[in-house]
């Protein structure tokens, strides 16, 4: 008998660990632990090792912590000759802190408090206060449902039955080796993940024709950046004028209306340019990959002789505040130090500043957005901010 009892809880183990899954703890669910396994007792208790049978309430705290009452029943004999029949009850309060809790197979560790009980036609019945404590694992089968296992010491204090060779108020250990189902209810939802979207343009891979947008161009319904169409010219008038005050006569200015102080092309529109260029960590040299880029700025430069431009430097977040401000300008003293020494630009067309981590562009929780932040940017064409 006892083998076949020790055969069905490996049987039980076997099943744990060989099992697909899919989820992990959720948040917030009540569970239901129905568990069967062996008891084992101490020798000198004189109770004769069976099988076990419960069942766990629980409550997810966190996806790590939890709590569970739990009720269980063995019915057993006692080891003398005249082997009476006993039923011994637990109940109990257990904290568990579970590792891994987002992965399929997630151990746990647990302890608590509760009462032990026996019960006996032949002897007088007994209540005890016990402590155990133990490990555990789940494996998940789907969002739900996970296959568990148990391993528990639990301590029986104070101990005066009849039966119990360990004499009055005396501590008795017991093993407790369980497996069941694991039911996690309740709790907020599990959304499914988001749509794959490559180019990140908000219109999904699947239904995105235009599937390598560049990021932050402005696209239709099918990921496509929409047609530019050249707005018809203004209606002739019989007095040419510049009504913007851009420079451009009406006739031939192809943006009217442009705000006063901007800078403008032949045609009347707006003139801008925005170049990035990154920084190694806690560096200021230009590196070589960004030198041609540099030289397509001084060429944008040289086209517009009386126009500001402003080289705004910027860190990530590591550091000081004061230590990434000073950073962040010795970069964009650098990358004005070097238009200047190779192209000729004229110094006083530059405005270096320094913004330290304050603008970030990407989350400097990554290795990658810290070195995106870690950047110089040449900007033209606006009124220099203040400092």
């Amino acid at each position: 008998m006892k083998y076949l009892k020790v055969g069905l809880l490996a049987t039980l183990v076997a099943v744990l660990f060989t099992t697909t899954t899919q989820a992990g703890q959720r948040e917030g669910a009540f569970s239901l632990s129905p568990m069967i396994g062996y008891h084992v007792f101490e020798g000198s208790q004189n109770t004769e090792d069976a099988i076990i049978g419960g069942l766990s309430l629980g409550y997810n705290v966190s996806k790590r912590w939890a709590a569970e009452l739990e009720v269980r029943y063995t019915p057993t004999e006692t080891d003398l000759p005249a082997q009476e029949d006993i039923n011994a009850w637990s109940a109990g309060v257990n904290a568990l802190y579970h590792f891994n809790p987002d992965g399929p197979f997630v151990p746990y560790a647990s302890a608590g408090f509760g009462v032990m009980y026996f019960n006996s036609d032949d002897y007088e019945d007994d209540g005890d206060y016990m402590m155990n404590w133990g490990v555990g694992a789940k494996y998940f089968i789907n969002d739900d449902f996970a296959l568990r296992m148990d391993l528990r010491h639990l301590v029986d204090l104070h101990s005066d039955r009849e039966w119990d060779h360990n004499g009055d108020d005396q501590l008795d250990n017991n093993f407790l080796a369980t497996a069941g189902l694991y039911w996690q209810f309740g709790g907020p939802a599990i959304l499914p993940p988001p749509p794959l979207d490559s180019d990140r343009d908000g219109i999904p891979d699947l239904r995105d024709k235009c599937p390598d947008t560049p990021l932050g161009v402005m696209v239709d319904a099918v990921g496509c950046p929409p047609v530019e169409k050249t707005p018809p010219p203004p209606p002739a008038k019989f007095i040419d004028g510049d009504d913007d005050g851009d420079g451009v006569l009406n006739s031939r200015d192809k943006c009217p209306g442009t705000l006063k102080g901007v800078i403008v092309d032949e045609d009347g529109c707006p003139v801008s340019l925005t170049i990035q260029i990154e920084f190694d960590f806690d560096k200021s040299q230009v590196r070589p990959e960004y030198h041609e880029k540099l030289r397509e700025a001084a060429a944008f430069i040289k086209q517009y002789p009386e126009t500001k431009f402003l080289i705004a430097g910027h860190t990530d977040s590591i550091g000081s505040v004061t230590y990434n401000k000073e950073l962040s300008m010795r970069r964009a003293a650098a990358v004005k130090k070097y238009l200047v020494e190779e192209f000729g630009i004229a110094a006083h067309l530059m405005t270096p500043r320094g913004y330290g981590e304050n603008q970030p562009i990407a989350d400097n929780d990554t290795e990658a957005g810290r070195q995106r932040n870690r950047r110089v940017e040449v900007i033209c064409c606006l009124v220099i901010p203040p400092e």
